[in-house]
């Protein structure tokens, strides 16, 4: 897909409008290097709401650049690239990518919007430590096509999910896709020489602020305080509650006992394809 987007895209001339952009200049760019249902769009959020370190997004999503298209005038390639990074930059020109191992490494082998991610100043390796509950979030995701509360009419969430039967072999390859994109940013960061902070969901859900915090240390930015409005807010984005998944994870627990059994032991030490 984005192969074909690129192919699109470079195939056009630039248009004028995207002159308009205010100008600006990237100075440090800090990647979040993750999987799906991660609790990414709850710290993206938030660290777009703190202000000083740009508001990161999918910006190598397909999805996002196809709408993009669809919303703005004709853009092409370097048009996309340089309204990106003029809008979604910090004032001081930090700025940030959430991304999937998957399109991460499509977006280099085809060359694709290396201003987003080249040089790096700051890994984030953004992990769930339960890999079972992060396997059966993302099937529940895929299956219902909820997967913020913003998706949510109150009350539906649990009555969608109940409609969804239990399938421990999607469960699984959901699984192995995780375990897999571990792999892969694990390589790469081993061969980075960005400087890398690890932050989980575990440890968002019980406070973002913390996490949005450690990042802007690692920039020598002053974190989110008391005196930061944003600081004293409820966080923009919350996960839908539901019963549901605890049920699935425990049930996928028990029916693949060895398959999880040897991956809490050799996950991130050997890919994960069956």
């Amino acid at each position: 897909m984005l192969g074909e987007i690129r192919d699109r895209l470079s195939e056009r001339a630039h248009n004028p409008f995207y002159d308009r952009l205010p100008p600006g200049e990237t100075i440090r760019r800090y990647l979040i290097a993750t999987s799906g249902r991660t609790g990414s769009t709850l710290l993206c959020s938030r660290i777009g709401e703190y202000g000083h370190l740009g508001f990161p997004d999918e910006f190598l999503n397909e999805a996002y650049i196809s709408q993009f298209d669809r919303l703005f005038p004709t853009p092409n390639l370097d048009d996309f690239e340089a309204y990106i990074a003029a809008s979604f930059a910090s004032e001081d020109g930090v700025f940030g990518l959430k991304t999937d191992w998957w399109r991460f490494q499509a977006a280099r082998r085809l060359d694709l919007f290396r201003s987003f991610y080249e040089p790096l100043d700051l890994i984030v390796f953004l992990r769930r430590e339960d890999f079972v509950a992060q396997a059966v979030s993302l099937t529940l995701a895929v299956e219902t096509e909820l997967w913020h509360e913003r998706d949510v009419v109150v009350g539906d969430l649990e009555a969608r999910q109940r409609q969804i039967p239990f399938d421990a072999d999607k469960i699984e390859l959901h699984a192995r896709n995780i375990l897999n994109q571990e792999y892969y940013w694990t390589r790469f960061l081993e061969e980075s020489p960005a400087p890398r902070i690890d932050l989980f969901y575990e440890d968002l859900a019980r406070d973002v602020d913390a996490g949005v915090a450690a990042i802007a240390r690692a920039f020598d930015i002053p974190p989110p305080s008391a005196t930061n409005p944003a600081a004293s807010t409820a966080p923009a984005v919350r996960k839908p509650r539901s019963e549901v998944p605890a049920e699935w994870a425990e049930r996928f627990a028990a029916e693949r006992a060895d398959f999880v059994r040897y991956w809490r032991i050799n996950r991130g030490e050997l890919t994960a394809s069956s």
